[in-house]
C-alpha cells in the first residue's frame, strides 16, 4: 500500500494522507461508528479524481466520496480510499441568475454557495441543520432536505444535472431526457448505452411494486430513488445518483436548480407544557401554510439556556415549555407573514393549544429563533456524561395524521427499555428526530440500541412511514432494507448497483449487503480510556476525558463564512486543523489507539500546534468543546516528555521580563529589538520571525505613573479595582490612563491592583504547573478586593479570561474560584451592566465620527461585544463591528516562524481587507493587546482600546 499510495501522491495536485492520526480523524463522522479508512485524497480537479479512482480500481480498493463528514448514519466512513472534495473542490463554476440554475463544485458548502448566490435574489433552498458546512455534493448524495421542506421538498427536486464518474473510470453527464432522447442514449454500443437500457428494463419490470411497496410519504430517502421513474416519461439518471450515498458513482460536478428569496418572513413559537399536546397541534397549523413547522423538547431548551453561545438568544422562551413549536412564514408582503400566524394563534387560544405564542418579523428576533433550532442537534449530543441520545430510529417520517400516536408509542418503547429519549426537528413534514440515551460502552445499552430500534422499525412499518426520512441509510438503517421495500425491490436494488458498481468498490455496505446496527461502534463494550492526569480540574465538563468526548462530529467548527471558530481551519480547510479533528486525535490517542506514547506523542503535538487557544469552540461549538484548554493540558504532559525549547522558556518568562524591563532600560532595550542584527538572531536562536518587531515596553510602568499622578483626579462615590494587567502596566500605560479617567468621569474611585501577571502566557503556552504555582500569589492578592464586594475591572480579554475561565479551573478552593468569576470583568461589560441598571448619571459618546471594533477572539467567546454598542447606543451609527474571526496573532502564535505566514492568512480572510476600507475619520478599536500589534504589522491602521475612544459625560437633568 506504501508504494501504491506514493505513486499516487507523485501523479496527482491534490494531497494524499496515509498517517495513522490522519486515517484516524478520518474514521468517523456524526454517527455512532468508526472504520479506519485505507487512505485519504483531497483531490484539486477532475483530474485528480480520475487518477485515485484509476489507482483504487487497479488495486481493488474501494473508494468513499466524501464532503464535510456530517452524516448521522455512517454513510462517509469505511475500509476506503476517501475522496475528500472540500478542501479544493469548491468553487461556483457558472451562475444563471435569468434561468434560475448553478454549476457547482461537489465540495462547495451550503451557506457558502448561498452567499454568492444572494445578490441574485436566488438560493439553493435545502437547508439541512448543518448547512454551514454541509457539501452540495454530500447533500446530493444524501438526499438532503431540511427545515424547508414543506415548502421547498428535498435535493432531488433541485438537481438538474450531474457529471459523474464510475469506478472503472467512465465518465458521465446526466440530465433530463425527453422519451426520444433516452431511446437514443439506450441505443448506444457503450457503457453509457449499456445502463441507459438496463435501467430502463428494470424500471418497467418492477414498476407496480414500486409504486405499491415505495412509502408515500413526502420525506423518504431510503434505497435508490426508483419511484422518481413510474410517475414521470421526463427521465434523469441524476436523480438516481441522488440519496445514493456514493454507492454509485462519485460527483465531479453538479447544475442545481436556485429559488427566488422570500421576500418577508415572520415566525411565531408556540409553547407547550406537553409534548404529545405540541405534536397534536402540528395537523391543524399546516392549513395557515408554514414554510416550516419545528418541534424542540424540554432537553434542547433547558441546553439552550445554558450554552455560552445560544443562552443569549434565548429571550423568546416564556416559562419552562416541556416543547415549543418554531412555525415560519413566507409570504410577499410584511402584512401576509404576520396576518396567517395571528389567525393560527387565535385558533390555538380557540382549541386550548399551547400557552404562549411570541410572534418575530424578520430581523434580531427572527434570527434568534433559528439559532436555537439550528444548534439544537449539537447540543443534545454535547450533553455532559457517557450517556449520549444517539441517531439510530430517529429518521422516520411518519404521516403527519398519525404522528401523534406514532412518537406516543415511540416513546413507550423506550420506556419499555429504561431509556430515556430527546427529540427535535420536522413536526411539519412527520420527522421528528426522537434520539435514545444511550452509553454504547455498555453491553446492556447495545442490546437496548438493537431491540429499540427492531420495535420502532414495526411502528414505522405499521404506520406506512418511511424508515430513512431524511439522514439516509448508512451503516445504521441499511440492513432494514430488504424487510422494508421487500425482497423484489431490494433485489432491483441489487441490480442497479451491479449495473452501475459491478466490483462493488463504491462505498460498500451502505444501502444493500450492510452490517448489523451494532457492528464497528466508536464506543463498544471493549472501548477504554486510559488513565489521564491533568492540571485542570475540568469542574464543569466533569473530567478531561468527558470533555473529550463532548465533541459529536458534528462539524460546526468546520464551518468557513461567520462566527472566529476554528481559524486555523477557516485558513488550511485541513480536517486535523478543525476542532473536531483535534478532538477525534485526542479521543484516540487518549484511548490507545494510536500507541503507547498517548497524549505526548510528537504528532498530537503537530495536530494541536495550530490551535490559536482562541476559545472560540467554548461558546461556537454547540457542545462547548474547550480545546484551549486542553491543548494546554497536552502542552504540559509534551514539556514533561520532552523538555522545552528557549522559545518556550521566553514565552513562559515574558510577564516577569515585562516588569523587569519596564522603566529606565526601557528606551535600550526598544531599541535594540528593532535592529536587523537583534531580530535575525532571535530568530536563529529562538524562531520568532524576524520580519516581526517585539512590542515595546513602557519607560515608566502603569503603577508608577498611577502612584504619581492619579491622587488629582482619583475621587468618587463609588470604588472598583482596576487590574493592572501585564500589557497595560509595562508595555501600554496610556491605556491605564484612559481607563482610570473613564471611570473617574463615570463617578468611581479606582483602586489599582498592582497584584502581578494573570499567567496568561503560561497558561496558553501549556505552563500550567507554573500558572497554578504563580497564579495563586496573583489570587490572593485579588482576594482582600474581591472579600469586600468590590468588582476587578480588566482592560486586556485575555487577561480577563485568565482571571475568571481558566484560573479558577486550575485551583482547588471552589469558594475564591467563584469569587473570580463573578467579580472579575471586563471594563465595558461593568459599566454597561452599572448603565443598565441606573447606577450611573452620565453618558457615553465617541471622540470621533464612529468606532469600528474588531472583536478579540476570547472576549467575543466569553463576554460579547454588546457592551461596548449598548454604551453607544444613543448614538446612532456611531459604533458597528467588523464580522472579522480571529485576527491571527494569538498571543505569541503569529511571532513564531513557522506560523507567521499562517497567522497573516487568518488576518487577510476578512479582517485586513475589512480596515483598508475604513474611513480616516473613523477609529478602529482592538481592545487585544495582540490584536493591536497583528493590525500596525499587516496594515497602516493604528488601533486603539475602546477605553480610548469613548467618553462620559453628566445626564442634564
Amino acid at each position: 500500500m506504501t508504494a501504491i499510495f506514493d505513486s499516487l501522491k507523485n501523479s496527482i495536485k491534490g494531497d494524499v494522507l496515509v498517517d495513522d492520526y490522519s486515517l484516524g480523524m478520518y474514521a468517523t463522522d456524526a454517527s455512532i461508528y468508526q472504520i479506519r479508512p485505507i487512505a485519504i485524497v483531497l483531490p484539486k480537479d477532475d483530474q485528480d479524481v480520475k487518477e485515485a479512482v484509476a489507482l483504487a480500481y487497479k488495486n481493488g480498493i474501494t473508494i468513499l466520496p466524501r464532503g464535510a463528514g456530517t452524516s448521522l448514519a455512517g454513510q462517509t466512513v469505511g475500509e476506503s480510499l476517501i475522496l475528500d472534495f472540500s478542501k479544493y473542490m469548491n468553487s461556483v463554476l457558472e451562475i444563471n441568475s435569468a434561468e434560475k440554475w448553478v454549476r457547482v463544485q461537489p465540495g462547495m458548502a451550503r451557506d457558502d454557495l448561498n452567499a454568492l448566490l444572494e445578490p441574485h435574489g436566488l438560493h439553493f433552498a435545502p437547508d439541512p441543520a448543518t448547512s454551514s458546512r454541509a457539501n452540495v455534493g454530500g447533500m446530493v448524495g444524501n438526499n438532503s432536505s431540511g427545515t424547508k421542506s414543506i415548502l421547498y421538498g428535498k435535493t432531488v427536486d433541485h438537481v438538474l444535472e450531474t457529471k459523474v464518474l464510475l469506478a472503472e473510470g467512465t465518465e458521465l453527464h446526466f440530465e433530463n431526457c425527453p422519451p426520444e432522447t433516452y431511446r437514443k442514449k439506450a441505443a448506444q454500443n457503450n457503457r453509457e448505452g449499456e445502463i441507459y437500457s438496463a435501467f430502463e428494463n428494470l424500471i418497467k419490470s418492477h414498476s407496480e411494486e414500486i409504486k405499491e411497496r415505495f412509502p408515500k410519504v413526502m420525506r423518504r430517502v431510503g434505497g435508490y430513488n426508483l419511484d422518481e421513474f413510474v410517475y414521470t416519461d421526463q427521465w434523469n439518471l441524476g436523480k438516481l445518483v441522488c440519496g445514493s450515498e456514493g454507492t454509485l458513482a462519485t460527483t465531479l460536478e453538479l447544475k442545481l436548480n436556485l429559488v427566488d428569496l422570500p421576500k418577508h418572513k415572520s415566525v411565531c413559537v408556540v409553547h407547550f407544557s406537553e409534548v404529545l399536546e405540541a405534536i397534536s397541534a402540528v395537523e391543524g397549523m399546516l392549513k395557515y401554510k408554514p414554510s416550516a413547522v419545528e418541534i424542540l423538547d424540554n432537553t434542547v431548551v433547558d441546553l439552550s439556556r445554558s450554552n455560552l453561545t445560544t443562552k443569549h438568544h434565548c429571550h423568546f422562551l416564556e416559562g419552562d415549555p416541556a416543547a415549543i413549536l418554531i412555525v415560519e412564514f413566507y409570504g410577499n408582503t410584511s402584512e401576509d407573514v404576520l396576518d396567517r400566524p395571528k389567525k393560527m394563534i387565535e385558533e390555538l387560544k380557540a382549541k386550548g393549544f399551547g400557552y404562549a405564542y411570541p410572534l418575530f418579523p424578520e430581523g434580531e428576533a427572527y434570527n434568534d429563533v433559528w439559532v436555537i433550532r439550528k444548534k439544537g442537534l449539537g447540543l443534545m449530543l454535547g450533553l455532559k456524561g457517557n450517556k449520549k441520545p444517539l441517531a439510530f430510529i430517529e429518521d422516520a417520517g411518519i404521516p403527519s395524521e398519525h404522528l401523534p400516536e406514532y412518537i406516543d408509542r415511540v416513546l413507550k418503547v423506550c420506556e419499555k427499555h429504561q431509556t430515556k429519549a430527546a427529540m427535535y426537528a420536522h413536526a411539519s413534514v412527520g420527522v421528528i428526530h426522537v434520539r435514545p440515551i444511550l452509553d454504547l460502552r455498555l453491553a446492556k445499552d447495545i442490546e437496548r440500541l438493537k431491540h429499540i430500534a427492531e420495535d420502532t422499525f414495526k411502528l414505522v412499518m405499521e404506520y406506512g412511514g418511511s424508515w430513512s426520512g431524511e439522514h439516509g441509510d448508512g451503516l445504521v438503517r441499511s440492513a432494514y432494507n430488504k424487510r422494508f421495500f421487500g425482497v423484489p425491490l431490494y433485489n432491483a436494488f441489487l441490480e442497479v448497483k451491479k449495473l452501475f458498481d459491478p466490483k462493488n468498490l463504491m462505498n460498500p455496505g451502505k444501502i444493500l449487503e450492510a452490517q448489523s446496527i451494532e457492528k464497528n461502534l466508536r464506543y463498544g463494550t471493549s472501548y477504554k480510556d486510559d488513565a489521564v492526569k491533568t492540571e485542570y480540574n475540568y469542574k464543569e465538563e466533569e473530567g478531561f476525558e468527558s470533555a473529550v468526548h463532548m465533541c459529536s462530529g458534528v462539524g460546526e467548527c468546520r464551518k468557513v463564512l461567520g462566527g472566529t471558530m476554528c481559524p486555523s481551519f477557516k485558513a488550511t480547510r485541513d480536517e486535523e486543523h478543525s476542532t473536531r479533528g483535534r478532538a477525534n486525535a485526542l479521543r484516540m490517542a487518549m484511548s490507545n489507539q494510536f500507541g503507547p506514547e498517548g497524549l505526548s506523542s510528537d504528532r498530537l503535538h503537530d495536530v494541536m500546534d495550530l490551535c490559536l487557544s482562541c476559545k472560540a469552540c467554548k461558546s461556537e461549538c454547540p457542545s462547548n468543546v474547550d480545546m484551549a484548554k486542553m491543548k494546554s493540558d497536552t502542552l504540559q504532559m509534551y514539556y514533561d516528555a520532552h523538555g522545552i525549547s528557549l522559545r518556550d522558556k521566553l514565552i513562559r518568562d515574558s510577564a516577569k521580563a515585562s516588569s523587569t524591563i519596564s522603566g529606565w532600560k526601557a528606551g535600550i532595550v526598544n531599541s535594540v529589538q528593532k535592529s536587523g542584527l537583534f531580530k535575525s538572531v532571535l530568530e536563529r536562536t529562538a524562531k520568532f520571525d524576524k520580519r516581526r518587531t517585539l512590542p515595546d515596553f513602557a519607560k515608566e510602568p502603569f503603577y508608577k505613573w498611577f502612584e504619581k499622578h492619579a491622587k488629582k483626579t482619583n475621587t468618587g462615590a463609588k470604588k472598583v479595582v482596576l487590574f493592572a494587567d501585564t500589557y497595560l502596566n509595562y508595555h501600554e500605560p496610556n491605556i491605564g490612563i484612559s481607563a482610570l479617567a473613564l471611570l473617574n468621569s463615570c463617578g468611581y474611585e479606582v483602586i489599582l491592583a498592582n497584584v502581578g501577571c494573570c499567567q496568561r502566557p503560561k497558561i496558553s503556552h501549556g505552563f500550567l504547573r507554573d500558572a497554578k504555582r504563580d497564579g495563586q500569589k496573583t489570587i490572593d492578592r485579588l482576594k482582600p478586593f474581591l472579600d469586600q464586594g468590590l468588582k476587578v475591572v480588566v482592560c486586556e480579554p485575555s487577561c480577563a479570561s485568565a482571571l475568571n475561565d481558566d484560573l479558577p479551573d486550575l485551583i482547588a478552593d471552589q469558594e475564591i474560584a467563584e469569587q473570580l468569576k463573578n467579580g472579575v470583568m471586563m471594563i465595558d461589560v461593568f459599566l454597561a451592566d452599572e448603565y443598565e441598571n441606573g447606577r450611573l448619571d452620565v453618558d457615553f459618546e465617541p471622540i470621533s465620527n464612529g468606532v469600528v471594533i474588531h472583536g478579540h477572539c476570547h472576549q467575543k467567546a466569553l463576554y460579547g461585544t454588546n457592551s461596548m454598542k449598548s454604551l453607544l447606543k444613543h448614538h446612532k451609527n456611531a459604533i458597528s463591528e467588523i464580522p472579522s474571526g480571529c485576527c491571527g496573532m494569538a498571543g505569541s502564535f503569529g511571532y513564531e516562524t513557522e506560523h507567521y505566514e499562517l497567522s497573516k492568512k487568518i488576518g487577510n480572510e476578512i479582517l485586513f481587507p475589512a480596515i483598508e476600507q475604513l474611513n480616516e475619520d473613523h477609529e478602529l478599536v482592538a481592545c487585544g493587546f495582540s490584536c493591536r500589534h497583528q493590525i500596525a504589522h499587516f496594515t497602516k491602521a493604528r488601533p486603539k482600546h475602546f477605553v480610548e475612544v469613548i467618553k462620559a459625560t453628566k445626564t442634564l437633568i
